[in-house]
C-alpha cells in the first residue's frame, strides 16, 4: 500500500487523474445538492402554506366562534394545539375590544407572518369578531437544510474519495507499474549485453500490454540485428578507408607518371603542330597557286578569241596590202580591183576595232577585280540622283531590253561614299538583270529602293526576270563563274560587284524571292550623311 501511494504521488498520471475524479465529482456533488436542497426549501414552503390553509378550513370559524362567547378556556385550548404545529414559533388573537390572548415567542426577522380575520356568522350575518396572527420561524428551516446539505456533501465525498481510490487503484494495478516496468526496461536496454525480452509481471492474456511487449522485443530484436550490421559495416569502412589510403598513394604516383608521360606527349605534340602549320601552309600556297592558275586560264580563254580574230585580220590585211601594192604598180590596176581590197580591208580593221575593243573591255573589267580602291576618297553625292545616272547609262547599254523602272529613295538623301564603287556594284547587278533575267521577256520591271539602318544604308535592286538555279546562286559571285560563256559571257560582273562590296566595308546579300516575284540583291554600306544641293529628279521613267 505504501508503494501505491508513493508511486500515485510520484506519477503525474496518478495525480493528474486524482485531481480529474476529484474535480468532476465535486462538480456533480455540488449540482445534485443544489438541486436537492432546492426542491426541499420548495416542499417545505409548500407544507406552509398548507398548514395555513388547514388552518383557515378548521379553526378560524372555531375561534371566533369562541371569541364571541368568550370562552378563554377553549381559546388557550386551541392556541396550544396550534403552537405544536411544526416550525409556527408564534400565535396571537385579538377581538375587537383589544383583549389579546398569545402563545410562543414572536421574532422581529427571519420569520414569516400570516394574519387571518376571524368572523362569526351568525344565521343572519357575518361579524368580524377579531383576528389570529400566526408567525412561522424561516431559520428552522433553514437548519434544516443545512443540516440536509452538510449530510449530503459529507455522504458524497467520503463516496467520491472511495471511489476515486478504487479507481487509481486499479489504475495502478492494471496500467501505472506496467507502464514503470516499460519506462525502467526502456531505460536499461543495452545493446551490448545480452538480450532479455520484455515480460509484465501479471497474468498472461492478450491486451494492449501484450501487444506492447510484443512490438518492444521485436524492435530490440531488429535494432540488435542493426546494430550489429552497423557494426559489421564500421568495421568493413574501416577496412576501406585503409585501402582507400593505398589507394591514394598509388594514384599520385600514377598522376606523376602520367604527368610525366602528357609532358613527354606535348613536347611531341607541339613538334608535330609545327609540322601541321609547315605543312598547311605549303598546302595554302599551293591551293593559292592552283587559283590562280585557274584566273590566269580563264583570263588567257577570254582575251585569246579577240586576239586571235585580231591576229587573222592583222594578217588578211598584211596579204590584202601586198596585193594592193601590186595592183597599183601594176598597168592593168582598175578601180574595181582597188575598191574592193579597200573594202576589204576596211572590213579587217572594223574587225579589228571591234575585238580590240572586246579585248580591252574584259581586260578594264578584270582591273576591276584586280585593282584595290578602297584608297580612293570618298565623295558627296545625291543617291537619288546618283542612282538615276548609273540606271540611265546601264540603259543605254542595252538599248534592246524594254524594262519599266522604278527608283524610291528619298530625294533629299546626301550621303558621302566612294562614288566609283557604288558605280560598279549597281551597274553590274542592272547588268547582269538585262543580260539574263530579261532574256526574251515582256513586261519587265525593276525596282530600286534606299532605306537607312543605323549607321548604314542598304540599296535593294529587284526584278521581276527568270528564277536564278540555286546551283548557279551558289557560286555565282565566283571570278569568271558563268552560264553564258558562249554568248560572250565572262563571269566577272557580280563578283566584280561582290569585290566592290567589300572594299567599301559592306556586304552584298542575294535572296531568291523579291516582292516582284524574281531574285533581289541586298547592298550595305556604312554612309556618312552630308549637305547638298540637290536638283529636281523624277522617280518613274519608261524605255
Amino acid at each position: 500500500m505504501l508503494t501505491f501511494f508513493s508511486q500515485l504521488i510520484k506519477s503525474p498520471i496518478g495525480r493528474h487523474l486524482t485531481l480529474s475524479i476529484v474535480l468532476f465529482s465535486s462538480v456533480i456533488t455540488l449540482i445534485t445538492t443544489a438541486y436537492q436542497l432546492i426542491s426541499d426549501y420548495r416542499n417545505d414552503v409548500v407544507r406552509i402554506d398548507r398548514v395555513f390553509s388547514n388552518m383557515e378550513k378548521v379553526n378560524l370559524d372555531v375561534l371566533a366562534a369562541s371569541i364571541w362567547v368568550i370562552d378563554e378556556r377553549l381559546i388557550n385550548t386551541q392556541l396550544n394545539g396550534l403552537i405544536q404545529l411544526p416550525d409556527i414559533n408564534y400565535i396571537s388573537i385579538k377581538d375587537d375590544s383589544g383583549q389579546a390572548w398569545n402563545a410562543g415567542e414572536q421574532k422581529q426577522e427571519h420569520s414569516l407572518d400570516k394574519t387571518f380575520p376571524l368572523v362569526y356568522k351568525s344565521p343572519t350575518e357575518s361579524i368580524n369578531v377579531g383576528t389570529l396572527e400566526i408567525q412561522v420561524d424561516v431559520d428552522a428551516i433553514y437548519q434544516r437544510l443545512y443540516d440536509k446539505a452538510i449530510i449530503i456533501l459529507l455522504s458524497n465525498g467520503i463516496k467520491t474519495f472511495l471511489v476515486a481510490g478504487f479507481i487509481l487503484f486499479l489504475v495502478w494495478f492494471n496500467i501505472t507499474k506496467h507502464l514503470d516496468k516499460l519506462s525502467q526496461y526502456c531505460k536499461d536496454i543495452d545493446l551490448d549485453q545480452e538480450y532479455e525480452p520484455l515480460q509484465f509481471a501479471r497474468q498472461e492474456k492478450i491486451d494492449e500490454f501484450k501487444q506492447v511487449a510484443d512490438s518492444i522485443n521485436s524492435m530490440q530484436v531488429q535494432l540488435r540485428s542493426s546494430f550489429g550490421a552497423l557494426k559489421k559495416s564500421k568495421a568493413e569502412l574501416q577496412t576501406a578507408l585503409e585501402d582507400r589510403e593505398r589507394l591514394l598513394k598509388l594514384e599520385r604516383s600514377y598522376k606523376e607518371e602520367l604527368a610525366r608521360q602528357v609532358k613527354e606527349r606535348t613536347i611531341e605534340l607541339e613538334q608535330s603542330l609545327s609540322a601541321l602549320k609547315r605543312a598547311q601552309q605549303v598546302l595554302v600556297e599551293q591551293e593559292k597557286m592552283a587559283a590562280l592558275g585557274g584566273l590566269v586560264s580563264g583570263v588567257a580563254h577570254e582575251i585569246n578569241t579577240p586576239i586571235g580574230i585580231c591576229l587573222t585580220a592583222a594578217s588578211a590585211q598584211l596579204s590584202h596590202i601586198e596585193e594592193l601594192i601590186d595592183l597599183i604598180h601594176s598597168d592593168q590596176a582598175t578601180l574595181d580591183e582597188i575598191n574592193e581590197i579597200l573594202n576589204e580591208y576596211q572590213e579587217s580593221c572594223e574587225l579589228i576595232v571591234r575585238n580590240i575593243t572586246k579585248a580591252s573591255s574584259l581586260i578594264q573589267k578584270f582591273k576591276t577585280i584586280a585593282i584595290d580602291r578602297s584608297h580612293e576618297e570618298h565623295q558627296p553625292c545625291n543617291l537619288s540622283q546618283q542612282l538615276h545616272e548609273i540606271l540611265e547609262s546601264t540603259l543605254i547599254m542595252h538599248p534592246h531590253v524594254n524594262a519599266v523602272t522604278e527608283i524610291s529613295v528619298e530625294p533629299t538623301l546626301n550621303i558621302q561614299t566612294n562614288i566609283s564603287l557604288l558605280n560598279q556594284i549597281v551597274s553590274n547587278i542592272l547588268s547582269n538583270a538585262f543580260t539574263h533575267a530579261f532574256h526574251g521577256r515582256e513586261d519587265n520591271l525593276i525596282h530600286i529602293s534606299a532605306t537607312v539602318d543605323e549607321e548604314s544604308i542598304i540599296i535593294s535592286i529587284q526584278n521581276n526576270g527568270l528564277e536564278i538555279p540555286a546551283d548557279v546562286a551558289e557560286h555565282m559571285f565566283e571570278p569568271f563563274f558563268t552560264t553564258n560563256r558562249n554568248k560572250g559571257g565572262t563571269g566577272l560582273g557580280l563578283s566584280a560587284a561582290f569585290n566592290a562590296a567589300t572594299l567599301l566595308k559592306g556586304t552584298m546579300s542575294y535572296r531568291a524571292d523579291s516582292t516582284l516575284g524574281g531574285p533581289q540583291f541586298d547592298i550595305k554600306f556604312p554612309y556618312t550623311q552630308c549637305e547638298l544641293t540637290v536638283p529636281s529628279v523624277q522617280h518613274d521613267f519608261y524605255i
